[in-house]
């Protein structure tokens, strides 16, 4: 199998090593470089601080107990000075974790810490992790001691905001003693809202003092047993309104918002999709939006997986997205998923630097640890890419399935082409691929059905889903399905040629039209409405086996803007 990306060996402070995310393309000459990762040694939470530089806090073991360590950048995070201790913690309660720092509007820092009160190693619902707050003074040249926000069982806390009056909003999921046999009275005893529900607490005065908002924010868990809404994300909209993403097991962020950040509105759902996995929203400095989330479905593990990371940018305050690219991916993900843990990429804790790049840390579950990921936000714009497998870099995702290789081309000496075959009746072979997000777009893809071919789905749709999935038919945006013979529709390939298929589609007329080598043969109709297309799969449709297969040569993608 071939590498499925490109690494060049790049060595900056925390002992990092670059990944270029995503293929090489036939045309390398890109107007904008495709995202970088870079391993970590440990876990960090960043910030913008008022002259641009980039401070990285992160928890250490000193003299005195449990410290707060800052790095500092002038160059947006290519190069870090020494660490630097800031406070330290009190050693009489218990182990602390950060989990976000925030620069307010005049400068000052806060952190937002939780500790386990000594209670490690107790059940489920004798464990606590308390929320503290910590809030520098003077130009950040002195610290104020932690300051108790609330108590009980709390999640991750990957957001806090300020708003223009100043108060400051912090997010939070706490664990309820909701069970299904206890799953409350109302409306609440005809389902189950799971574990945790999500809230906000608020202090207007610099986090000397916080109160808590009175809405619990829970909605209709799937099955028993779920989360519920947890982790969510704050931010504030232009309009002055505070705006919160929550994770759901349902497929799909649910949102709430609010005029003051006291005061919420009941959650209700978005239309982006995905996983049980938590997003992040940046503000650019010119106004812009950039999300980062796991645009994944239907998976066994958090309710989709977390196998890639995908972002989009959004211009009028996240109404609408562009670009839906895959940005990093699981290093594991040819293997099997691990019997505990998380896996996966997510968790992002993003900033913006001096010179625009996003920049932040991602949790690789498992054994992964902490990676750094960077890209510039103008990537999410390009309106096309080609992969003709000319060099050895694989950037389709096939893990779980057989027969799915990088070959020699058979008739061009020198070159590569994709080669799907089914060499297993228990394995499925299938191969998946990501490209611009567009409601109009157009794909052209060279290919040649070798003679004993037992058959292929196309797929078009605007999620990620693992390459064997079985449902992929029923949730796909449009299907095409290529039977042994060639035939499909009205049409058909000749078997042992090459041919262009051609697939072009409107999302606002419902329809997919497919030529071949340049003649329209029939018009697909769009199962479900949709934000755009960024995915097409490719699936055997064997009964059994299918020991020639199909060559794919090239494909082509390109969106209207």
């Amino acid at each position: 199998m071939e590498n499925r990306t490109s690494i060049a060996a790049v060595l900056i402070a925390f002992s990092l090593v670059a990944v270029i995310v995503g293929d090489v393309e036939a045309d390398t000459k890109q107007a904008v470089s495709p995202p970088i990762l870079s391993k970590l040694d440990e876990a960090m939470v960043m910030a913008l601080l008022p002259d641009e530089r980039l401070i990285a806090v992160f928890g250490g073991s000193g003299p005195n107990g449990q410290e707060a360590i800052a790095r500092y950048s002038s160059d947006g995070g290519h190069t870090w000075s020494g660490p630097e201790t800031l406070f330290t913690l009190p050693q009489d309660m218990g182990v602390w974790g950060l989990h976000y720092v925030l620069t307010d509007h005049n400068g000052e820092l806060h952190l937002f810490y939780t500790t386990d009160a000594k209670t490690a190693g107790k059940g489920l619902y004798e464990m606590r992790f308390d929320i503290y707050h910590v809030g520098s003074a003077n130009g950040r040249t002195s610290w104020k001691p932690p300051v108790f926000v609330r108590k009980g069982y709390h999640g991750s806390m990957l957001s806090a905001i300020e708003l223009k009056n100043g108060r400051l909003v912090l997010p939070i999921c706490y664990l309820t003693p909701r069970v299904w046999s206890k799953r409350g009275t109302g409306f609440d005893a005809f389902t189950d809202m799971g574990r945790f529900s999500s809230g906000v607490v608020y202090s207007d005065n610099g986090g000397a003092s916080w109160h808590e908002s009175s809405v619990e924010l829970k909605v209709p868990s799937p099955y028993i047993g779920a989360d519920g809404i947890i982790e969510p994300i704050a931010l504030e909209l232009k309009d002055g309104r505070a705006w919160l993403l929550l994770r759901t097991q349902l497929g799909r962020f649910f949102e709430s918002l609010s005029q003051d950040g006291a005061t919420w509105t009941k959650p209700t759902p978005t239309s982006i999709l995905s996983s049980d996995s938590p997003p992040s929203v940046t503000r650019l400095k010119d106004g812009r939006i950039v999300m980062l989330w796991n645009n994944c479905l239907r998976f066994s593990y958090a309710q989709g997986g977390r196998h890639v990371l995908h972002a989009a940018i959004s211009e009028d305050e996240g109404q609408t997205w562009r670009g839906y690219r895959e940005v990093a991916q699981n290093p594991f993900v040819d293997e099997p998923p691990p019997p505990n843990g998380d896996h996966g990429v997510s968790y992002t804790l993003p900033v913006r630097t001096r010179d625009g790049e996003i920049i932040t840390p991602i949790s690789v579950g498992g054994t992964g640890g902490m990676w750094l990921m960077r890209f510039n936000p103008e990537w999410l714009y390009e309106t096309s890419r080609k992969m003709d497998f000319s060099l050895t870099t694989k950037a389709w995702n096939d893990f779980g399935t057989k027969g799915v290789n990088v070959v020699a081309h058979p008739d061009k000496p020198g070159t590569l082409v994709l080669q799907m075959l089914k060499p297993e009746a228990d394995w499925p072979s299938a191969a998946v691929w990501n490209f611009p997000n567009g409601r109009n777009g157009h794909l052209k893809i060279r290919l040649k059905l070798i003679p004993g071919f037992a058959g292929v789905r196309v797929g078009l749709t605007d999620h990620f889903s693992v390459p064997f999935d079985p449902e992929d038919q029923h949730h796909n945006l449009f299907n095409l399905s290529i039977q042994p013979d060639g035939k499909f529709g009205q049409s058909a390939m000749t078997l042992a040629q090459w041919h262009t298929l051609e697939l072009e589609w409107n999302c606002a007329k419902q329809e997919c039209r497919v030529s071949v080598d340049g003649r329209p043969v029939e018009a697909l109709p769009m199962q479900r409405q949709t934000a755009g297309v960024n995915y097409i799969r490719f699936r055997s449709i064997a009964d059994a086996t299918d020991a020639a297969g199909m060559l794919i040569e090239s494909v082509d993608a390109s969106v209207a803007e």
